[in-house]
């Protein structure tokens, strides 16, 4: 067997770079490309901008399609793409990290099926998917390719990496990294290790082939928190250096995607609470305005509102301002 599947990860900054990778990516041997790239589900143009830059031929495939050496594989918008024996699944899973697709899926099922035949690329991005999915690769006997953070667009994806792992096989700009891969590609693959029980169960929670609460309890322990998506409880996986976390419907975080969701949906509570307010205080003035006899009441109540939606306020601004 020959190092010949390579699934690479990116974000923000991550097209800029797999241009860079590509433009160098010669290979001395078959192979088959796997790309995860975060992106809006608008973004049309991701296809033809590859099959311009790449030296093998890009698709997006359909569930169930046959994996095909020689092939640069895309995931499509709003699915998660996962390896199987020989061919791949397409996925409406729930979001990991907040992605769908998200790279961390795709790496641990190349973990699964792939093993030591596997390398894992990640790219420029923001925040931390893949470091768990690189660590799923490491530990049935793949390898880690990460781009250097100096040369990244964004470095945090690439630092998280580094940081999951220890030691990557290669920490290089994207343009060497192409040309590692075009050697390694015929390398013979080393020694597999079977994945572990946990990396097979949460990709099957990806899938939505075992998302239940038993299913949760086998990886990790009841945390404190609620899931931010369907509000059900989080538990708490500790992975190595990663603390992790997934509800009992699949949805997945990192802690630094958790604390996004979070800060995401309390600007959206906060925002609605002030509209609510805003409208109560309308309302009662609207209504004090055809009852002389509950005036002075309803007119005082409008005021309260007013004075609770300038505190909302107060608390939206002050929070802004410990953002930036």
């Amino acid at each position: 067997m020959r190092r010949d599947l390579i699934a690479i990860g990116g974000s923000a900054g991550g097209l800029r770079a797999l241009l860079d990778l590509l433009k160098f990516y010669e290979p001395v041997a078959s192979a088959t490309l796997f790309l995860v790239i975060h992106r809006a589900n608008e973004a049309g143009h991701l296809l033809e901008i590859l099959r311009v830059a790449s030296p093998v031929e890009v698709c997006e495939p359909e569930d169930g399609a046959p994996i095909r050496s020689g092939c640069l594989y895309v995931a499509p918008p709003d699915c998660h793409m996962l390896i199987g024996n020989a061919h791949l699944h397409l996925r409406r899973g729930p979001r990991e990290n907040n992605f769908r697709p998200a790279i961390d899926p795709l790496f641990r099922s190349m973990a699964i099926f792939g093993q030591a035949r596997s390398t894992g690329v990640i790219l420029s991005g923001y925040m931390d998917d893949g470091a768990a999915g690189c660590r799923a690769i490491a530990s049935t006997g793949g390898k880690i390719v990460v781009q250097d953070p100096a040369d990244a667009t964004t470095p945090f994806m690439p630092r998280a990496a580094i940081s999951a792992i220890g030691e990557p096989e290669l920490i290089a700009p994207a343009g060497q990294i192409g040309a590692h891969l075009s050697r390694i590609v015929a390398e013979e693959a080393g020694p597999s290790t079977p994945a572990s029980e946990n990396i097979r169960l949460e990709l099957m929670i990806a899938g939505l082939e075992k998302a239940k609460m038993s299913s949760e309890e086998k990886l990790g322990e009841l945390s404190p928190y609620n899931c931010p998506d369907c509000n059900g409880v989080l538990w708490k996986i500790q992975d190595g250096p990663l603390t992790r976390f997934r509800c009992h419907t699949g949805h997945a975080y990192t802690e630094n995607s958790l604390d996004l969701r979070q800060e995401e949906l309390l600007e959206r509570n906060l925002y609605d609470a002030l509209r609510a307010l805003r409208e109560k205080a309308a309302l009662l003035r609207e209504i004090a305005g055809k009852n002389d006899n509950q005036r002075v009441r309803l007119l005082s109540r409008a005021d309260d509102y007013d004075a609770d939606a300038r505190q909302v306020e107060e608390m939206i601004l002050a929070r802004k301002s410990r953002v930036v």
